[in-house]
């Protein structure tokens, strides 16, 4: 069995039931997906997760892929329920083909009712252990750490505590549309929001199919920390910006098309948002990366949404972005897969734009 511990969820109030039930949904969906049976029950601060007796490694393995990476657990362990009175015996065969230099006993008395303290289980067990193997005891850095957690009534003994990725549970914070593009910055920018509760659905404006590609294969990557695949709007970027883009032309003011181009695309992800019921869109941008990403730029770029718009990434640095990633896997189908070179683009570019400008340029093309 797996206990599930979280942190931030255990703060909030009268409205922590809501994000346990919330989380352990969120386990259960993603075990069903999987097509792993078990019972989840909720005691004291933890989640409990129950497995069919007959598990094997595989679904062990699965089982540790869908814990490390759903939103609002801090650390999970694969631990043996037991009476108090069982642990000695229980070490006894679990720890005989175990050779550590050093180890210790941390006891937690989740349930406060049971009579032993935890210091005292620390003692009672670790002089157990001492007597049987003769190892020495490290209470700082132990090569073996026996765990024990009392929760109701029950003693779980486990010998790993494997760190989560935090936040909170996906569905606890409504819904965002994120903009996805086959660069590097977007799919970073959804993780971020469904780490902090968000539920996502993606929309991507299409240059070609080898971009539509590689954004699948971020859709795939970030459908593993949601408790179900997220949905993909695709939609072809000359279908809302190739008029304007004449336009521009025209008027021979091609160094404003990356401007108009993120406008065009923020007015009609505000459209589809409000379609989609989603409180906001999210995007990639990071401030002063790409000449778009200025704040004269965004803020310009922006007028256009009638929906906040979110950037989760936007104090942040080339190398912590690549960095998470790296993490969450959509940094290798980002190097991998070429895609097409905007057609759009023009050989100069704004990159701090002035307001009164840009109503001049957008009266000129009557948009």
């Amino acid at each position: 069995m797996f206990i599930v511990r979280y942190g931030e969820i255990g703060l909030k109030g009268k409205n922590r039931k809501y994000f346990e039930n919330t989380l352990a949904s969120n386990i259960k969906r993603k075990m069903d997906s999987e097509g792993i049976d078990g019972e989840i029950k909720i005691y004291w601060g933890r989640i409990m997760i129950y497995l069919e007796k007959d598990y094997n490694k595989e679904m062990s393995d699965k089982m540790r892929d869908i814990l490390s990476k759903t939103p609002g657990i801090v650390s999970y362990s694969i631990a043996e329920e037991m009476n108090y009175d069982e642990i000695k015996k229980y070490l006894s065969y679990a720890l005989k083909d175990k050779h550590p230099e050093s180890f210790r006993v941390r006891a937690q008395r989740i349930d406060k009712r049971f009579p032993k303290k935890s210091p005292e289980i620390n003692e009672d067990i670790g002089s157990f252990v001492y007597e049987q193997y003769r190892w020495k005891v490290n209470l700082k850095n132990p090569e073996l750490e026996i765990g024990i957690e009392i929760i109701n009534s029950k003693a779980y003994v486990f010998f790993e505590k494997i760190k989560g990725i935090g936040g909170l549970p996906v569905g606890t914070a409504g819904k965002l549309l994120l903009l996805l593009s086959p660069g590097m910055d977007s799919p970073v920018a959804g993780y971020m929001m469904m780490r902090r509760g968000a539920n996502i659905i993606a929309l991507h404006f299409s240059q070609g199919h080898k971009g539509e590609v590689k954004v699948k294969k971020y859709v795939e990557k970030l459908s593993k920390f949601a408790p179900e695949k997220i949905e993909l709007i695709t939609i072809p970027h000359k279908d809302i910006f190739l008029d304007v883009k004449e336009k521009l032309k025209k008027a021979k003011r091609e160094e404003w098309t990356c401007i108009f181009c993120k406008y065009i695309m923020f007015k009609k992800a505000s459209e589809i948002a409000k379609e989609e019921d989603a409180l906001g869109i999210v995007t990639g941008d990071s401030l002063g990366q790409v000449a778009s990403q200025t704040l004269q730029n965004m803020y310009i770029e922006s007028s256009a949404s009638s929906v906040p718009i979110y950037r989760p990434l936007i104090g942040m640095d080339k190398v912590e972005i690549e960095n998470i990633a790296k993490r969450i896997e959509t940094f290798k189908p980002y190097l991998e897969i070429k895609e097409e070179k905007c057609p759009f683009k023009p050989e100069h570019v704004i990159a701090t734009a002035k307001w009164s400008k840009f109503l001049e340029v957008k009266k000129m093309i009557e948009l």
